[in-house]
């Protein structure tokens, strides 16, 4: 146990990645942006090539940026010495984000990248690419005795509210944030939370996507727990890290006992 834990009122929970995880959808979802702009020989080729650098087996990692003007990728570290991070530049922090840096290498329309992604949302919630559940997580979300549980997701449109019903956690959280527009609606949730009196100490946010979910909240003196199972090169140290679903429902279950 962390002393910290015991001043948390408000937790601040991803989606994608973090709710549920599922890494199967990436290859899928690839094929569905690319399919009629390359051949399948190429298009499996980037598939490969996307799970390596998920998986840390690539020279690009979890963690670099993808410069959308000059197709090159950075660390933090060197964009830092170059002046730092700016519009031009796409983190790469999830799968989502992976097969991002694809789209915009391929400058695939707008029109295809909704298409593929409404495809891959909807198999992942059917039978027989259906992601599995994890309810003994959701029974500590539901079990925590804080002041505010608050939910944000990046995902637009009815993604969103059918991943909530299909995951059955409409009762879990006080407020649902859709098309939250993180990194930037995470710190617009923040300044609300600060001008009602909350201090920053008493905020954790949970989520799979660095960028998007922590350092925001880190930044602001917050608490912050990454969960993924593959390694990321921020070189950032979190309060808290778990790889699992399993992990995350044992550190919440320390909450629990904590806040009883």
């Amino acid at each position: 146990m962390m002393d910290w834990m015991k001043n948390i009122k408000v937790i601040i929970s991803d989606l994608d990645g973090t709710l549920y995880q599922d890494y199967t959808f990436l290859g899928r979802y690839i094929n569905y942006l690319l399919d009629g702009i390359i051949d399948e020989q190429e298009i499996q080729g980037l598939i490969n090539e996307s799970y390596e650098i998920l998986t840390g087996k690539h020279p690009i990692k979890l963690g670099h940026y993808y410069n959308r003007q000059n197709n090159r990728v950075y660390t933090l570290e060197e964009l830092q010495l170059m002046g730092g991070i700016d519009e031009t530049h796409l983190y790469l922090g999830d799968p989502w984000c992976i097969a991002a840096l694809y789209t915009e290498r391929y400058n695939i329309g707008e029109g295809t990248r909704i298409y593929a992604f409404e495809r891959v949302r909807k198999e992942m919630i059917n039978e027989p690419y259906k992601f599995p559940i994890h309810n003994p997580l959701f029974e500590r979300i539901g079990a925590l005795k804080l002041e505010r549980k608050i939910f944000m997701t990046n995902t637009a449109g009815q993604s969103g509210p059918e991943f909530v019903k299909h995951l059955a956690i409409g009762q879990l959280f006080d407020e649902f944030i859709y098309d939250a527009k993180k990194p930037f609606g995470i710190q617009l949730v923040l300044n609300r939370l600060f001008s009602e009196g909350y201090h920053p100490f008493e905020i954790l946010s949970i989520g799979d996507n660095p960028f998007n979910d922590l350092v925001p909240v880190k930044q602001a003196g917050g608490k912050t727990c990454l969960i993924s199972q593959y390694p990321h090169e921020d070189a950032i140290d979190w309060d808290v890290s778990v790889k699992t679903i399993e992990e995350l429902a044992a550190f919440l279950h320390e909450f629990e006992v904590i806040h009883q």
